[in-house]
């Protein structure tokens, strides 16, 4: 059994909420975890941008703006991009760990 955990929760002071998802860190899990944002968040996609190793899309649930981003390196995260959208983001990130528990 891995002891690697499938989201991280990452809050330094002064800095944004940053949700990791360390299970699905591809860029077809980027893909899977936009349609997950549309259907069960009602999520709608703001802005995008796609590079060579990287992406960042503006999001908007519940009223705030948040960002899912990938980076070849890194993976797949949630970031709030204000305090205000830190809550969303924290109930999103909550749902995708309770979701991958049993993997």
């Amino acid at each position: 059994m891995s002891s690697q955990k499938n989201v991280l929760f990452l809050k330094k002071p002064d800095r944004p909420l940053e949700v990791d998802i360390c299970a699905v860190p591809d860029w077809d899990g980027f893909d899977k975890l936009i349609k997950f944002l549309e259907i069960e968040y009602s999520t709608q996609v703001l802005s995008s941008v796609d590079g060579p190793g990287s992406r960042r899309w503006v999001l908007k649930a519940s009223g705030h703006e948040f960002e899912l981003r990938h980076d070849d390196f890194y993976g797949n995260y949630l970031f709030a991009s204000t305090k205000s959208s830190e809550p969303i983001v924290e109930k999103i990130g909550m749902d995708i760990e309770r979701r991958l528990a049993n993997l």
